[in-house]
């Protein structure tokens, strides 16, 4: 009965005391074990079911801000670098249309056109450009293609041009010079070329008088031999048309068929009359000269199947131009007193301005001067 109290009184003593509970529990009995166990681990896990939904969510909320984040961070800087290597691309390459987008090839037939390049067709299948038609050489051929291939959209071009055969052109002219008109026949090389045999012939003839049937043949190979041929009897229009195409760049002089032929017997006695007068810069023909004017109806009455052209011609002094038009209305003033005096024959007033002188040079010379305003009359059939 004593060793139960004293059991007793320890067990109080330890419950009391924490420095006796951990011996206690090792004392404790088997029995008692496995339950404090079971209740130590009960709270443990009701401990973890209040704590852990709170710990989840706070670590959920702290991962999807920063994925959130990091991600606009990487889509801004993904953004960026597209951007940027767009505006360089485009800074090197411009602004180019999409493959497929519709091209403006009746602009790229103007162009062409403004290179001097014509009657190109172009054809487009999405980016792909077909180019047909005839060009002169192979360097235009490969002028149209690489124009075509640096336009914006194009990705490629099918050659389907043609260059024209070489020409077998020789190149020449004749120059078929008559009392009253000249005709330019043959090939040229270049407009150039036609235009300076066109402009000497002006010199010496009135514009309307020069009858231009040259042809321009590119394949047609310098240089361009010129013959004069034809008759006159004008004697200073035979000196200068002679000599009227010397000097011209790819030009070469021919021998001459021309020839001088003498005035048949009207044409001889219409010029050796006087001359016909006029007051000083004008077309009103001098008293003096009314009696040249009724011999001249005379010789024309007596043969009115006779064509005449009346030439009015003027000395150096003073303006080209104006010595033309003075010219010009000398020989009308004529051809009208003829007609006033009833002469029906064919007749045609023609101005040369200073373009013949007979004496030249006339400059401080008033004989010369004197002989180069006159009026001629040249039968043209």
């Amino acid at each position: 009965m004593a060793e139960a109290n004293t059991d007793d009184i320890e067990r109080r003593a330890a419950a009391e005391n924490p420095r006796y509970r951990g011996v206690a529990l090792a004392d404790e009995t088997p029995d008692e074990l496995p339950a404090l166990l079971a209740i130590a681990v009960g709270v443990a896990i009701l401990a973890i079911a209040i704590v852990w939904p709170a710990i989840r969510d706070q670590n959920e909320a702290a991962l999807g801000t920063g994925s959130e984040t990091v991600a606009a961070a990487e889509g801004d800087e993904a953004q960026a670098a597209a951007e940027e290597g767009e505006e360089a691309e485009n800074e090197e390459e411009g602004e180019q249309p999409e493959d497929g987008a519709e091209l403006d090839l009746a602009l790229f037939e103007s162009e062409l056109a403004g290179l001097g390049i014509t009657g190109i067709s172009l054809n487009a299948e999405g980016a792909v450009v077909t180019a047909e038609g005839t060009v002169p050489d192979e360097a235009t051929r490969t002028q149209v293609v690489d124009y075509l291939v640096d336009q914006p959209g194009v990705a490629s071009v099918v050659d389907g041009l043609t260059v024209e055969a070489p020409s077998d052109a020789v190149a020449g002219v004749t120059a078929t010079a008559a009392q009253v008109s000249i005709v330019l026949e043959g090939t040229v090389p270049d407009e150039a070329t036609e235009q300076a045999l066109v402009e000497r012939s002006i010199v010496v003839y009135s514009e309307a008088q020069v009858d231009n049937q040259l042809v321009v043949d590119a394949g047609a190979q310098p240089p361009v031999v010129v013959t004069v041929a034809g008759s006159m009897t004008d004697p200073v229009l035979y000196g200068q048309i002679s000599t009227a195409f010397e000097g011209i760049d790819g030009v070469e002089i021919g021998e001459a068929t021309i020839v001088l032929e003498e005035s048949n017997e009207v044409e001889s006695s219409l010029n050796a009359l006087e001359p016909i007068e006029f007051a000083s810069g004008s077309a009103l023909i001098e008293p003096a000269s009314e009696g040249v004017l009724d011999e001249a109806a005379e010789l024309l009455n007596a043969d009115p199947d006779v064509a005449l052209e009346i030439g009015g011609h003027t000395d150096s002094v003073g303006g080209e131009e104006s010595n033309q038009t003075l010219s010009q209305a000398r020989a009308e003033t004529v051809l009208a007193a003829l007609q006033a005096r009833n002469v029906t024959n064919e007749m045609t007033a023609v101005g040369f301005g200073e373009r013949r002188l007979k004496v030249a040079p006339d400059d401080n010379d008033a004989e010369a001067q004197r002989a180069n305003r006159r009026i001629e009359f040249r039968i043209t059939n």
